[in-house]
């Protein structure tokens, strides 16, 4: 059975202007889920900054709404990855 190009679903690609949830300190909830449902270790610090590993310790992904050093810098989120290979 063949499918024809017409009867296929759209892809749809958010734009920045969609996604700037991502950046705002109220939305770390879809994320955080997304990478709870994935295996990563989740903590959460008693400020309310949440720190999650991947299973493999590869990649971290900070959500720092209460740390002052990432309001200075104007970021909420930092993300850091460790090539298997070398330096991060």
């Amino acid at each position: 059975m063949s499918t024809s190009a017409t009867l296929l679903p759209a892809v749809v690609r958010p734009t920045a202007d969609t996604l700037h949830w991502l950046s705002a300190d109220h939305g770390a909830g879809p994320v955080l889920d997304l990478l709870d449902a994935l295996g990563w270790a989740i903590v959460d610090t008693p400020e309310a900054n949440v720190h999650a590993t991947s299973p493999d310790g590869c990649v971290y992904v900070g959500w720092l709404p209460e740390d002052p050093s990432a309001w200075q810098r104007n970021i909420v989120w930092h993300v850091r990855v460790q090539p298997a290979d070398g330096d991060a």
